[in-house]
């Protein structure tokens, strides 16, 4: 508009008068189109909270709270929304799984967002979208509105319904407005780019590490809840909050590979030692998350994107810091220090334990500082401190032994002895300090072996001493080196330890408990069965718009049931309602059911629930069938305690029968006090391909107060939420790409990956190369990616949001500053020609 006007005019004051004209105009519609937006989000966020399955007010406050934030606070929400995503679905809770709590923090952010736009009215040029960014988006939403229009067809019509499962309509539209939810940030945060310049990709950073630590805490509560800290033998996979692996998935493991790398920036950016140590916190988490999914995904994508990271992390410095961290540390000493570590804690832990492992991190953490305060003493100075600290440590090992805990007590003692030789200055002014400090170490590896040897007896002693000898002679070298062996920085430091633990991690993964091994020794066959998946998937498409635009968004499950052998059909459930009456139709898996193959509908318990347990039930059905009902102590699909009961119902002729069942088993324990266990209660059907009808479920105690809600099922699924706890394939494609080519065809996967290729294009060799934030992003998507060679990915809204939210800022990254440049030079154009006339 406003160069259709600069060229319609030839006078300058005529032009200046029509340009400020046209700006106010363009001003006027920009208002008008945000005031617009704001209306569409308020209104769909308020319809969505106004239905909320578990009373209104939460949400509704919550809904307005965060758009209030949003339009005074506008970049606020690039901290809150990836902060919160990880413990914000509670579907388990409500019912909803077509709807969930994205839906409306996305919608009140472009609320508050949209409508502080259209109040400010301020119109610059270099807010404009980039052409490619625009042309993508409106190429893939194309594409997502046509594969929902084909999922609808597929389900037999569009019906609304805010519980159906994943074989109805509704599916369609879950899976499909993650992309849409995104692209709704992409004005904002264009916007806030443009006034605030770097601090947003910072923000966002920071909401994404946040993100990753909140996930990374549920995934702990989760161990601590369920197995404790240090079991890797249980058949137990973290799943933190992530409801939408109630069917398997992958959804935390893509969750962590897309946030991960922000926990590295989040370590190199901090600028206070409270910021380290709570950075170094955050990687530690992330670390321990990551390596009790017990993925070998995970672990592929981490040994991928982790290195790619540091690549290019390493490329971003200054020449002058190239050369200076070439000089003191650099990749093969970083290869050396992993293999040495690795080798240390692979000779302590098969019989030293956690415990012994434990008392190497600490001998670690004061070597990595030692090698400064034995720089002062010499060669004779260091024999007789050895033997010193030698002898005495020994007499302290064997007196030790004769107290209640005494290894532990002596290791703590000497441990805190060292530590302060080590970090406050006024003991290193005195000259004995380097002396006694050294012996004071002696005595403590000597007591960091007997721990081991508390622990796994004498068997455990070859392998500490063997650590401790190889562990003396690096510090002998780096004390007696002429050049120092590593960096004198705390921050390196913190950095090696995280390490350290991380490499005992694996090691106590793979060599303290069977799950791991067992994992690993079936890769060859899980491939093979991975590849017929996939191949079955494909065969699905049959017609040619089914190649070209896909199945329909979310339609694998529902067309899996029907392409696939009948023995791979895991169950199914329905609500059917005639005359205002509801009931729930349940229909078992069509293969022998164990514990764990039951088809499951659930509902949430309180955490105060105590039994013993009474279930109440109508049930009709055509044939013989074993009805199961269990309370378990469950976070989603492994139990912990379980009370169970089950009854034979013989065929009703459409008639009818109370069923009344006692449960039985051991009290539940519900947990340690700091990590309570979740509590649920579940029924299913016991008789492969047996089905029923289930009616007026009640689950009381001794005290006669019935724990369910919507037992009647007149609410539909409101509560109620189904797993299929061990049965996973028919639920997934179970590969990013060949779920989306099922979705959208080959024309949404040629977008999707067009998408992908021009936004590490863009971090890499565009405009964005040289931003500090593209690194990142760029590990982020790399290691999303190679989780996605095993698992869908996309099915996840959450997961699915996010990665559409970093593809879509990685392509606005890079073309705000340039255009602001061009804008720049063309605003001093003007000025020279007034100048001229």
């Amino acid at each position: 508009m406003i160069r259709h006007c600069r060229n319609d005019l030839g006078e300058t004051s005529h032009f200046v008068f029509a340009l400020a004209f046209c700006l106010k105009a363009e001003n006027m519609l920009s208002r008008v189109i945000n005031l617009l937006v704001a209306l569409t989000a308020i209104t769909l966020g308020g319809f969505l909270a106004l239905n909320y399955p578990v009373g209104t007010l939460l949400p509704i406050s919550g809904f307005v709270a965060i758009a209030v934030i949003s339009f005074y606070q506008p970049s606020l929400f690039l901290i809150i929304i990836p902060a919160i995503l990880p413990v914000s679905g509670f579907a388990p809770w409500t019912g909803w799984i077509s709807f969930e709590e994205l839906d409306l923090l996305v919608l009140a952010t472009a609320t508050g967002g949209y409508a502080r736009f259209a109040f400010d009215g301020k119109l610059d040029a270099s807010q404009r979208t980039s052409s490619l960014l625009l042309l993508l988006s409106i190429l893939m939403s194309v594409s997502i509105l046509i594969s929902m229009t084909r999922g609808f067809a597929d389900a037999g019509g569009f019906v609304f319904g805010w519980f159906q499962g994943y074989d109805g309509p509704m599916n369609s539209v879950r899976i499909g407005k993650s992309f849409f939810l995104a692209l709704l940030l992409i004005p904002l945060i264009a916007r806030l780019q443009n006034t605030l310049g770097t601090i947003t990709s910072r923000k966002l950073g920071l909401g994404i590490a946040i993100g990753l630590g909140t996930a990374s805490i549920a995934a702990l509560w989760e161990r601590l809840a369920f197995t404790g800290l240090l079991d890797f033998s249980s058949d137990y996979r973290s799943t933190a909050l992530f409801w939408e692996m109630h069917v398997g998935g992958a959804a935390l493991d893509g969750w962590l590979l897309l946030t991960i790398p922000f926990s590295i920036w989040a370590l190199r950016n901090s600028r206070s030692t409270f910021q380290f140590v709570l950075s170094l916190c955050l990687v530690g988490l992330a670390a321990y998350a990551s390596l009790t999914t017990f993925s070998r995904g995970v672990y592929l994508a981490l040994m991928v994107a982790l290195p790619l990271l540091a690549w290019q992390t390493r490329s971003q410095l200054k020449p002058v810091e190239i050369h200076q961290e070439s000089l003191t540390w650099g990749f093969f000493h970083w290869m050396i220090a992993l293999v040495l570590l690795g080798t240390m804690a692979g000779l302590v832990f098969p019989t030293g334990g956690y415990r012994g492992l434990l008392a190497l991190f600490g001998l670690i953490a004061i070597s990595l500082s030692m090698p400064q305060v034995l720089r002062k003493i010499s060669l004779a100075q260091f024999c007789s401190s050895c033997l010193t600290g030698l002898f005495l440590g020994a007499l302290l090992v064997v007196l030790s032994n004769f107290l209640p805990k005494g290894p532990y007590v002596l290791y703590t003692f000497l441990f805190m002895l060292t530590f302060p030789a080590l970090y406050w200055p006024r003991i290193w002014a005195i000259a004995s300090s380097p002396a006694i400090t050294m012996a004071s170490f002696v005595g403590l590896m000597l007591s960091a072996a007997n721990v081991a040897g508390y622990w796994g007896g004498v068997e455990a002693l070859p392998g500490a001493f063997g650590a401790l000898t190889l562990m003396f002679l690096i510090l002998v070298w780096a004390a007696f080196s002429k050049r120092p062996l590593w960096p004198n920085d705390l921050r390196w430091q913190g950095g090696l330890l995280t390490t350290a633990v991380a490499v005992s991690g694996l090691i106590s993964v793979f060599g303290g408990g069977a799950y791991m091994g067992d994992r690993f020794s079936t890769s060859s066959s899980d491939l093979d069965g991975r590849l017929l998946h996939w191949r079955q998937a494909v065969a699905m498409l049959q017609t040619s718009a089914d190649i070209t635009f896909g199945k329909g968004l979310g339609r694998f499950p529902a067309n899996y049931y029907f392409a696939i052998p009948t023995g791979a059909f895991p169950g199914t459930y329905q609500i059917k309602e005639q005359n205002g009456n509801s009931w729930l139709s349940l229909v078992a898996p069509r293969h022998p059911i164990s514990f764990g193959d039951v088809f499951r509908i659930s509902q949430r318990l309180s955490f105060s629930a105590k039994g013993p347990f009474v279930v109440d039930l109508k049930v009709k059905t055509n044939a013989a069938t074993a009805i199961h009902v269990e309370v378990c102590e469950k976070q989603l699909l492994y139990p912990g305690g379980c009370v169970v009961g089950s009854v034979t119902v013989k065929a009703t002729n459409a008639e009818w029968q109370p069923v009344h069942i006692r449960l039985a088993g051991a009290e539940l324990s519900g947990g340690p006090w700091y990590a309570p266990r979740l509590k649920m209660f579940s029924l299913g059907i016991l008789n492969k391909s047996g089905a029923a009808t289930l009616d007026d479920v009640v689950l009381t105690t001794d005290r006669g107060a019935n724990l369910l809600r919507n037992g009647e099922f007149t609410n539909e699924m409101q509560h109620w939420f189904f797993t299929s706890d061990r049965d996973h394939m028919p639920w997934h494609a179970k590969n990013l790409l060949v779920n989306i080519l099922f979705d959208q065809g080959m024309a949404g996967l040629g977008l999707f990956l067009l998408l992908t290729v021009c936004a590490l294009w863009r971090l890499n060799l565009g405009s964005a190369r040289e931003h500090e934030i593209s690194p990142y992003l760029t590990a982020a998507i790399i290691g999303f990616l190679v989780v996605g060679l095993f698992d869908s990915l996309t099915d996840v809204p959450r997961l699915a949001f996010l990665y559409y939210l970093v593809i879509l800022y990685a392509l606005s990254l890079g073309t705000l500053g340039k255009r602001r440049k061009r804008m720049h030079s063309k605003k001093r154009a003007p000025a020279a020609q007034v100048v001229q006339q």
